[in-house]
């Protein structure tokens, strides 16, 4: 392969630091290292996007059990989370830069058996690579449809069609495509005045509707439970509920897929990934809060003719076409930048899996552009598999929809596996010298990982139930369905050719 160069065990020179140019199992560093704690930092937030993201769920939760739904839903999903971003940020301390870009993928294949090292470590890369296409291209739909939203709020005579919504969907995957490609040098730049554009939205919004919105009072908020999803078990309604506060905490783990490009990955890798969901999680409380408080008549947002009912609430409040615009802006500005962040993950992820001979045409997806440093064929492949997915929406939206719970189960199957394996081999295995700067300890640690893998497995199982009752073609959650597919392919490829190439990454 023309783009991986390695070296005998005995001449790699000392690379704990992070630092030098070899990363630990004998390959070549490629890329660029232009990433700071602080730029790494800012792309876990704005991929996270946690309170933009929370404003396209408020609707469902409010469904399956009103307003305290989301209130006390958030606070289990943000815990559960740091059991979650906490475990996987003990493990990427330990293997930092294991062998490239895929975390999970590498994770698993240190910690697992040897009798189960290969065929666990492809389908943890496989399925983590396919929920990191899905939550990417989930930011750009919904930002290409926020701006098309704008069009309906700010000109009563604009009829939307699916197929204009598909093309902005376009539009924001190709300026990601562009900004990674030629404009990678700036990018860690572009993260971090997103990372300020994150917190700058979200203190500009908080102000707006804490003093012009007209507010619920507390009983609204935390105890006025209702049930309007046709379940007719009000825990099962909950719990499908429960999966609203999910999404808006997926994306963390972007900080392992570019470990290569920091210094000190044993340490800001954790950093970045802990400190994103903490940071972000504390930001999402204090929105949603505010947001319950200030939601006015909930049928009159559901109602709205943008489709979102959080830009009929700004306008609602802010008695203004251009007031509501400029906060809607801040939403989907940094939805885009999430889809550009995710672009850089999601591109460097399938690179690292490519060099590791575990994709079709290997040799031609691990190619670097020598002068530009970037897998610049891994980020247009991204790219295409995201713009495909345009057509399912063009075709069928709850199709769409089944791809965004798909985004759930993917990543929180590629979170559950590295954790298994380290809470019932890893820990066993592992001396005290060999854990990172970054642990849990005997003692919190393997209690940590047991809540982060139940909470997993209850996240998982729901996120497969329609939200509503009777269900029907048009309601049906098909994320089985589309999971299915993708795991059907990887088997295909797997047993037919892959496993015959295929021995496993580069681990130290």
């Amino acid at each position: 392969m023309d783009t991986e160069k390695k070296l005998p065990q005995d001449a790699l020179p000392d690379v704990a630091s992070g630092d030098s140019d070899l990363i630990p199992g004998g390959h070549v560093n490629e890329l660029r290292r232009d990433f700071s704690i602080w730029s790494l930092g800012s792309l876990c937030l704005c991929l996270m996007a946690t309170w933009e993201a929370l404003t396209s769920v408020v609707a469902a939760a409010l469904t399956n059990g009103g307003a305290p739904c989301l209130f006390y839903n958030y606070i289990i999903s943000f815990l559960g989370t740091v059991a979650i971003a906490a475990s996987l940020a003990e493990i990427a301390s330990i293997y930092p830069t294991a062998g490239g870009k895929t975390g999970q993928y590498h994770w698993v294949a240190a910690l697992a058996p040897k009798n189960q090292m290969l065929i666990a470590s492809w389908f943890t890369g496989w399925i983590s690579i396919g929920g990191q296409i899905v939550l990417t291209a989930s930011a750009a739909f919904a930002a290409g449809l926020q701006f098309q939203a704008l069009i309906t709020l700010n000109n009563g005579n604009y009829t939307p069609e699916r197929w204009q919504g598909m093309l902005f969907y376009w539009m924001i995957l190709l300026y990601s495509a562009v900004v990674n490609i030629w404009g990678s040098r700036v990018l860690p730049h572009t993260n971090l005045a997103s990372g300020i554009l994150h917190i700058a939205g979200l203190t500009a919004i908080m102000i707006v509707l804490g003093v012009m919105a007209p507010k619920h009072d507390a009983h609204f908020v935390f105890a006025e439970v209702t049930n309007n999803s046709g379940w007719s078990n009000d825990g099962i309604s909950w719990l499908v509920g429960l999966l609203s506060t999910v999404y808006p905490f997926l994306g963390y783990d972007a900080a392992c897929h570019m470990a290569e490009e920091m210094p000190r990955p044993e340490r800001n890798v954790p950093i970045a990934m802990l400190g994103s969901v903490l940071v972000n999680g504390i930001l999402g409380f204090g929105y949603a809060l505010m947001l319950l408080f200030s939601l006015g008549d909930l049928g009159e947002l559901l109602e709205s003719p943008t489709g979102f009912p959080f830009m009929q609430l700004f306008l609602n409040v802010t008695e203004s076409k251009a007031g509501s615009t400029i906060l809607i802006l801040a939403v989907t500005f940094i939805a885009v930048a999430a889809n550009a962040a995710g672009c850089t993950s999601t591109s460097r992820t399938f690179w690292a899996f490519a060099r590791d001979s575990a994709t079709p045409f290997p040799e031609y997806f691990a190619h670097v552009n020598t002068s530009l440093q970037i897998p610049v064929r891994s980020v247009v492949l991204v790219t295409a598999a995201q713009m495909l997915l345009g057509f399912i929406y063009l075709g069928n939206s709850t199709a769409f929809n089944a791809i965004l719970s798909m985004a759930i189960l993917g990543m929180y199957t590629s979170y559950l596996l590295p954790i298994v394996y380290m809470t019932f081999y890893g820990r066993r295995k592992l001396g005290v010298a060999q854990f990172g700067p970054f642990k849990l300890g005997n003692s919190l640690g393997p209690v940590v990982n047991i809540a982060a893998i139940c909470w997993l497995l209850v996240a998982i199982v729901f996120s497969t139930f329609p939200t509503l009752q009777p269900v029907t073609p048009q309601n049906m959650n098909y994320a089985i369905v589309v999971m299915g597919g993708w795991l059907v392919t990887g088997v295909a490829f797997f047993f037919t050719s892959g496993r015959r190439r295929y021995s496993g990454p580069i681990i130290d």
